[in-house]
């Protein structure tokens, strides 16, 4: 069952199966008083209801993956002679994308060195997402490519595509200052994802990106 559904929700329909015709072959389901004894499972005897007649499991909590993430509980079936049969049922609580990602800065600089070579690492961006499961799982991308930059989806360390050519010709008494802009993508890996970005500025003075050759 996902969370944040409302109470009432239908989870399963139980049915056992009784060979007797007519009213010993009737069946009424009750769920047991008795724990079930399994530490990492939630008591699930006050989270749901099963319908008598029917067999139908809904719940009675709206869940919250956050907290609780199963449950487990014994459902007996009885016919009318009093000959009864019992089954365990676990139920597991699935997350939903409840929470944006939040960049630890909406903002970032970094600076490529001179000398620069391809691989090289110049800076990390980091971001962090209250969801647990696959939903609170960050991954980085760029929103739109670039020829000297890339990024690693899983750590966020921004490093270089090529060598930094140094401008050719050029005094370091002379280099104008340039900067790069980048927007980086924060996402979990499932498609409906809510996602978060941030700007990051790249000194390259000490480069030739971006420049005609000569």
């Amino acid at each position: 069952i996902r969370e944040n559904l409302p109470p009432g929700t239908l989870v399963t329909t139980l049915r056992a199966v009784d060979a007797d015709t007519g009213a010993f072959g009737e069946l009424r389901y009750v769920v047991l008083e008795q724990a079930v004894g399994d530490p990492t499972m939630g008591d699930g005897r006050d989270a749901f209801t099963v319908n008598g007649s029917s067999g139908e499991l809904r719940s009675r909590l709206t869940f919250d993956y956050e907290r609780a993430k199963a449950f487990q509980l014994l459902v007996r079936a009885t016919d009318a002679g009093n000959a009864s049969a019992t089954v365990t049922v676990r139920v597991l609580v699935t997350g939903e994308d409840e929470y944006d990602p939040i960049f630890l800065s909406p903002s970032f600089n970094f600076e490529v060195p001179e000398g620069a070579r391809k691989g090289q690492t110049i800076g990390r961006v980091l971001a962090t997402d209250e969801d647990e499961g696959a939903d609170g799982v960050v991954l980085y991308t760029l929103a739109k490519p670039s020829p000297y930059f890339a990024i690693n989806q899983t750590t966020g360390s921004i490093y270089l595509r090529v060598d930094s050519q140094p401008q050719a010709g050029a005094g370091r008494a002379k280099r104008e200052p340039r900067e790069m802009s980048l927007e980086v993508q924060a996402r979990s890996p499932l498609p409906a994802s809510r996602v978060a970005s941030a700007q990051v500025t790249i000194d390259v003075t000490h480069t030739s990106f971006g420049l005609a050759p000569d």
